[in-house]
């Protein structure tokens, strides 16, 4: 069996990466925005009250 080239090396291990940085990305981005209606409900309810 031949040894794994570089390239090969790349092609296995970058689209891991990509996939890993894009779903941090998401949670990164989906926490602000959780964080940002929490506080938007937070001000509706005090506003109702």
């Amino acid at each position: 069996m031949p040894a794994m080239s570089t390239l090969d090396w790349i092609g296995l291990v970058v689209p891991f990466v990509a996939f890993f940085a894009m779903l941090i990305g998401y949670y990164v981005l989906e926490g602000r925005r959780e964080q940002r209606l929490r506080a938007e409900y937070e001000s509706e309810g005090d506003r109702a009250s």
